[in-house]
């Protein structure tokens, strides 16, 4: 299926220099982590990188500051600077809010998931890593990655241990936790199944377009396995429960893949095409939850306290 198409194996990941970022609020420009060519149903690991944008905040004070990198949905950077970036800078964290779609001439990939898969997004949230470990008011041991369902979703895959291999090998910089919102947790493959630090899903359980039971049984499954990850479910909380607004809104026209499972011999595929035969569907719905926005801002506290010591 177009929404699920995935990739080829090439191990070998050339690393892009990090460039020196000046310690001042406002807009950066930085590159990729080299890149992730499509071919015939797979991906192809290219060094190749992509220019993209991004806004760095910090908090009041001196510094070095723990950092969160936001990596936002499929309609772009539009709720989560106004949602969270006061919040987590109130915390003492700087905020990184990438811009995958700017650089790469895309409105938004909600009606046209193929445009950019949430794995083509892992070498953004990587070269953002990158970028942030050189600046000398970012804590580099203390970066985390933090998105919202299609952000969520390249935070999940961002977690793997395949990436952090492919992307920030041994003496380079790593992530130090990721924190899903809402994610698609629907995928199978082999590299699932090892993460490189910390995850702590966050998802709400009436959830129609990411539901939480995969999310669940996911998490459940990794814990057993000796992998550190954890998921907060927020009762009768919706897609986007702690950005949109305080009603149910339908969204008629994007594209759901909650009934789809795709399935693939590697993270980077391909896809086997009777997995996700006839399942896509459109529609879904998103509504703020004042109560569930304001457990998961407790929970991310304790959990940020916690993990980034």
């Amino acid at each position: 299926m177009r929404l699920f198409l995935s990739l080829l194996t090439s191990l070998t990941v050339a690393g892009c220099a990090a460039e020196p970022l000046a310690p001042a609020d406002g807009a950066i420009s930085f590159p990729s982590a080299g890149s992730l060519q499509r071919s015939g149903g797979r991906f192809l690991v290219q060094d190749r990188p992509v220019r993209l944008g991004g806004e760095l905040r910090f908090p009041g004070g001196d510094g070095p500051f723990p950092a969160v990198v936001l990596a936002h949905g499929c309609n772009g950077n539009r709720n989560i600077e106004r949602a969270w970036g006061p919040t987590l800078r109130e915390w003492g964290y700087a905020t990184f809010v990438i811009d995958s779609f700017h650089g790469r001439g895309i409105i938004e990939v909600c009606t046209q998931g193929r445009a950019l898969l949430p794995l083509e997004r892992v070498p953004d949230a990587y070269g953002a890593l990158r970028l942030l470990a050189a600046n000398p008011k970012i804590d580099a041991r203390r970066i985390a990655l933090m998105g919202f369902s299609h952000g969520g979703a390249l935070t999940m895959l961002a977690a793997t241990a395949w990436a952090k291999d492919s992307y920030a090998p041994a003496g380079q910089p790593s992530f130090r936790a990721f924190f899903p919102f809402y994610p698609n947790c629907n995928a199978r493959f082999p590299e699932r199944d090892r993460v490189s630090a910390p995850v702590r899903i966050h998802t709400g359980a009436a959830d129609d377009w990411t539901p939480a039971a995969p999310c669940a049984d996911l998490a459940a499954r990794l814990k057993a396995a000796s992998q550190d990850v954890g998921i907060d479910i927020y009762p009768a909380a919706h897609h986007g429960f702690d950005q949109a607004p305080p009603r149910e809104i339908h969204l008629p026209n994007v594209n759901n893949g909650s009934a789809c499972f795709p399935q693939s011999p590697s993270i980077l595929g391909p896809v086997v095409p009777t997995s996700v035969s006839g399942c896509l569907k459109k529609g879904a719905t998103v509504a703020g939850n004042s109560v569930a926005a304001a457990a998961a801002r407790r929970n991310l506290r304790a959990q940020l306290d916690e993990l980034m010591k």
